[in-house]
């Protein structure tokens, strides 16, 4: 080979892997990419509500001295419990004494403590149901009242059932009594 024919060769060589690496970083894709942080603040949690259909006011209706004397029970009440901690479940009356409406002066006053009582029927929060709870029906009290349910499992529906027993007694005068009863879930 000659000079000029080895020289033109070299000069083909250069000008193919030019054209290779050319074509190399053509085909390599580009990229870039950019990072965010997504940042959960997460308070505590709780939501107590009634559900399927329960809640608004109960009416117990009395006709005869039996009814009065032995009292009524309610349908059940089903309540639900979003949380996402462990809580405890409570029930209290809003007063000492049902408020009455009527026109009777005497005999016109029924303590809730005697004459609406609550019970646990059904439990599907995981919770240890108190002993007062265990025993049966529990007569309401006024501001922290009785705790009904503890060391419930947190989660989005924990849910218990729950029904009256009513009992005015023969002595309480005709007239209309109402009272609050309030359920409070209190997360642990």
């Amino acid at each position: 080979m000659n000079k000029q024919t080895n020289t033109l060769l070299k000069a083909i060589a250069i000008f193919v892997l030019g054209m290779v690496a050319a074509l190399s970083a053509n085909a390599q894709n580009a990229s870039s990419t950019a990072v965010q942080t997504a940042k959960l603040d997460l308070s505590d949690a709780i939501e107590l509500s009634f559900i399927n259909g329960a809640g608004g006011t109960l009416n117990f209706t009395y006709n005869n001295a039996t009814e009065l004397i032995n009292g009524k029970e309610s349908v059940t009440q089903d309540l639900r419990v979003r949380s996402n901690k462990k809580f405890k479940v409570a029930v209290a009356s809003s007063s000492t004494n049902f408020t009455y409406t009527g026109t009777y002066t005497v005999n016109n006053i029924i303590p809730v403590s005697t004459g609406l009582q609550v019970m646990v029927t059904a439990n599907n929060t995981g919770g240890i149901p108190t002993l007062q709870a265990l025993l049966g029906w529990l007569g309401l009290t006024v501001g922290g009242g009785a705790t009904l349910l503890t060391y419930c499992n947190p989660g989005g529906n924990q849910t218990f059932t729950v029904k009256y027993k009513a009992t005015p007694g023969i002595l309480a005068a005709p007239g209309t009594y109402t009272t609050d009863v309030v359920f409070t879930a209190t997360q642990m």
